[in-house]
């Protein structure tokens, strides 16, 4: 009977989630073909494995000739997973940040379905996070490490909101993990103080306050301690940040990903707005779409809110039969799908081609190179030593300004470049055609489309 009895509720639950699950494992399933490792993950692993060799964490960047003296240090954790993943290779790692999104994705779509929102309502707003999020999804960063603590947090206030229990005191410790991983959690933070404030506080007003400080102070539980705010501050007044360059830009609607990220976005809005919502929700979600106007960077995080929220709904369902098998079932297909895809697609996964790394290890030797990334990442995992890279707000910020300019070759690239024993320049780009007008340096092909440039 009770076999039987398991049968029909995991059928149940499949009907239930029919909509939900097709829409997880076809968007699994496209991003297993297209996702790659982006620039913003090989200084990760180049760092974890410093870390690991040394058995302390440094207070430089020690891949890197520019000076970094002083520099602290906060996502060590994000670091020595990275460093360990890396020994697995590319397609692993990629397989990783498959399933991380995924998983994502179901928890968004269990907290929405939790709600009450509708099977078909959940597949789309779903499908909707997916694509208006897909320049932050298709590129393995740093930001991958956010995912699944975001959407867990979103989920636990969501779920105290229908009901308050002991659950809440989960958040410090998430916020706890999440700070020795990456720097969205002061967003995450800024979420759960939304809550605390404006749908928690007239409730249980001691409670809410413990909760609120013990979370303010398990940012400080890093290896940094009480220095990890100066670390924050560094991030966020970077010189490409200041410039508004590259992660740190304003959405562009003449950027295809950009213009997608808008209307997803006020497609979900519209659908929150159905219906009247809590005060946090409009306060975290008018803060996060603040911070979305800054940089588009953020908007991954304004749509996974909105996605949680966004389509719920009046359906009374079975919280058991209807999420948790289905949740589980949809991750498996999901996980055969991309197994499947990954191991029969033709596309690279990694940030720079390894023969190309390899001809510019052995042009530099023990020079200082040059080079853009995510070449650059790629050369410091190498053991190549590089003048600059992420983490670019490790540096002095002449030092990052001149760097930038050798990305896009602008003539304050000069400060960089008589730094450096080899640079290396993409052909057909601006800081090529500089580098061509150089005295000083002989040039030979390192790979096809890319040129070394050695000093004399």
């Amino acid at each position: 009977m009770n076999t039987l009895g398991d049968r029909q509720h995991l059928r149940a639950s499949l009907i239930a989630w029919r909509w939900t699950a097709l829409a997880v494992v076809a968007c699994s399933g496209l991003l297993a073909w297209f996702a790659r490792v982006g620039a913003d993950y090989d200084w990760l692993v180049a760092m974890g494995d410093h870390i690991r060799d040394t058995g302390r964490v440094p207070d430089y960047v020690p891949y890197a000739a520019a000076p970094s003296a002083g520099w602290r240090d906060v996502p060590v954790l994000a670091q020595l997973v990275t460093s360990l993943a890396d020994a697995w290779g590319d397609d692993f790692v990629v397989f990783a940040h498959v399933a991380l999104v995924a998983s994502s994705l179901v928890v968004v779509a269990c907290t929405s379905r939790l709600d009450g929102a509708s099977d078909r309502a959940v597949a789309l707003s779903t499908t909707a996070v997916f694509v208006g999020a897909l320049s932050a999804f298709v590129l393995v960063r740093l930001q991958t490490f956010s995912l699944l603590p975001f959407v867990l947090l979103v989920a636990v206030v969501a779920s105290e909101h229908r009901r308050l229990t002991m659950r809440i005191w989960w958040a410090p410790v998430l916020v706890a993990i999440w700070g020795n991983l990456h720097g969205a959690v002061l967003l995450g933070v800024c979420v759960l103080g939304a809550y605390l404030v404006f749908g928690r506080l007239r409730h249980r007003p001691f409670e809410t306050i413990a909760v609120g400080m013990l979370s303010l102070l398990a940012l400080l539980l890093t290896p940094q301690g009480w220095h990890t705010p100066s670390y924050y501050l560094t991030v966020l007044d970077n010189e490409a940040a200041a410039r508004g360059e590259g992660l740190w830009g304003q959405p562009d609607l003449g950027a295809p990903l950009d213009a997608v990220l808008v209307i997803a976005v006020a497609l979900l809005v519209l659908g929150l707005l159905r219906r009247r919502q809590p005060v946090w929700v409009y306060v975290a979600v008018l803060g996060l779409g603040a911070a979305t106007t800054i940089a588009s960077r953020n908007g991954v995080w304004l749509l996974l809110l909105l996605g949680a929220v966004a389509p719920a709904g009046r359906v009374s369902l079975n919280p058991i039969a209807s999420h948790r098998r289905a949740a589980l079932v949809s991750v498996v297909v999901a996980a055969a799908v991309v197994t499947s895809l990954l191991s029969v697609r033709k596309t690279p996964t990694y940030a720079a081609d390894p023969a190309l790394v390899r001809a510019v290890e052995g042009v530099a030797g023990s020079g200082v190179v040059l080079a853009p990334s995510p070449l650059a990442e790629s050369l410091a995992v190498a053991g190549v030593t590089v003048w600059l890279t992420n983490p670019i707000d490790a540096f002095d910020k002449q030092d990052q300004g001149a760097y930038l300019d050798f990305l896009a070759g602008g003539a304050g690239m000069q400060r960089a470049v008589v730094e450096a024993d080899v640079v290396v320049t993409e052909d057909g780009t601006e800081a090529a055609e500089r580098m061509a007008d150089l005295d000083g340096f002989y040039r030979s092909e390192c790979a096809t489309g890319w040129t070394c440039h050695v000093r004399r």
